[in-house]
């Protein structure tokens, strides 16, 4: 548990820096605490030899939230201990801390700094079903250990806008992950970035990003992969662009694994259709140049979509999405991977004091450096209610579904979980 008391002493020494530095700010204390009783009718997420049980999760919290003109803070620590009715050696005491910083600089330069901690047995939250993926995690259709893991990410970043439509970034990301299976590798992944984009006039512009990622594992070969990409647009309307762009990635491992250079060049459009809602739609081909003197192509999607609608009582959410990414997180290197995407989640007030929702979720992940290629499609589902029984303490009922079809049998598997949760929550305390 050292790397979480080396966070927290990191967290607190720059909460007091920014306090001392910025003597306008608001500052709340929130605390929290919640018990939740889980059940699951497939723990090990086997598909012949099923194994249920019952998970209680005990746990507290607080949150220290400062607001000012030019800057703000929120930092969260809530600590929580998960309890198993027939597998007790599975009993965890978890973690989760998270800092968010920013702090305006001069007038259109910003610099901000966000990490999080996280410790826990259970590696998938499947209430989370809509959310902005800087990172595409296929991973979390391939672990299913129950041996409790760390995962610790840090990203600084300043942004910089020097024109109405003309921004530039520079950040540096770096995530840690301990394991305490033997069977799963601790590893350090550094990802340094920039970009920018540019009008050269109200219709034409450019837009260019570079990054390296460096990647350390225990036992897995090292990974260098350098990628950067360039798109020429054009604005054909007030809320339309079209786009031609190139993207082009150099992988090479440390031993013996083969890496390759991509070559991906796409066309498509951005459409901003409402303040909240976009859809960027692209076609492009990638071709792959293997250092084992063999080579593979195809076509592939680039999509985002995502629009929310609002009514009195109710909202509603989609997103959708498709590409190619590398992906080097987690216990291993898995390379090279095409994914498709989309979700919604519907919610309405049934009373002022109650809200039920619905979601509904579909991935697919083909990993192609994987011998024998994978192919995993993931479905999740779930409905829940919300009731505020006080001012301060929440119920909560939910039931999620989740399933993995793949074309390896033995991956895979479904589930079935419930849970009941009580959560206390007051309104925060101004500290003046």
């Amino acid at each position: 548990m050292r790397y979480l008391f080396i966070s927290l002493g990191v967290f607190c020494i720059l909460a007091g820096t920014f306090r001392s530095a910025s003597a306008d700010l608001v500052w709340t204390l929130t605390p929290e605490a919640w018990i939740q009783q889980e059940y699951t009718d497939n723990l090990f997420l086997d598909k012949d030899s099923k194994e249920s049980d019952w998970i209680t999760v005990v746990g507290i919290g607080a949150e220290l939230e400062a607001l000012g003109r030019t800057g703000g803070m929120t930092l969260g620590y809530r600590p929580s201990y998960s309890m198993y009715y027939d597998n007790d050696e599975f009993d965890t005491l978890r973690h989760n801390a998270d800092l968010d910083l920013w702090k305006d600089l001069r007038r259109n330069l910003r610099w901000s700094l966000t990490n999080s901690f996280e410790h826990r047995e259970y590696t998938q939250d499947i209430s989370r079903f809509i959310e902005d993926e800087e990172l595409i995690d296929p991973e979390e259709s391939l672990r299913r250990g129950l041996e409790p893991r760390s995962i610790n990410y840090a990203r600084t970043r300043l942004d910089y806008r020097f024109g109405p439509r003309d921004t530039a970034y520079v950040q540096y990301g770096l995530r840690h992950e301990w394991n305490d299976n033997p069977g799963e590798e601790d590893s350090v992944i550094n990802m340094p970035r920039a970009g920018a984009t540019y009008w050269f006039n109200r219709i034409y512009g450019m837009e260019a990003a570079a990054g390296y990622t460096h990647g350390r594992y225990d036992e897995s070969e090292n990974v260098n992969n350098w990628d950067g990409r360039t798109r020429l647009m054009r604005n054909f309307t007030r809320h339309l662009d079209g786009y031609v762009q190139y993207r082009h990635s150099h992988v090479r491992y440390s031993g013996d694994r083969s890496g390759y250079t991509l070559y991906e060049p796409s066309t498509g459009i951005s459409y901003r259709f409402a303040p909240d809602g976009r859809l960027d739609a692209g076609l492009g081909y990638y071709y792959r140049d293997k250092e084992d003197n063999r080579s593979d192509d195809g076509v592939v999607f680039n999509t985002d979509i995502y629009k929310t609608w609002e009514q009195r009582r109710s909202s509603f959410t989609m997103r959708g999405g498709s590409g190619a990414t590398q992906t080097f997180l987690g216990t291993d290197a898995q390379g090279f991977t095409l994914y498709y995407r989309g979700g919604a989640v519907y919610s309405y007030a049934l009373r002022k004091d109650l809200d039920w929702d619905i979601s509904a979720d579909y991935r697919r992940y083909i990993y192609k450096d994987r011998d024998p290629e994978r192919r995993d499609n993931l479905y999740r589902a779930g409905t829940g209610l919300s009731y505020m029984w006080t001012r301060d303490v929440s119920v909560g009922v939910n039931y999620n579904h989740r399933r993995v079809d793949s074309n390896i049998r033995a991956e895979e598997y479904y589930e079935n979980r419930g849970t009941l949760s009580v959560t206390w929550r007051p309104r925060g305390w101004r500290l003046d």
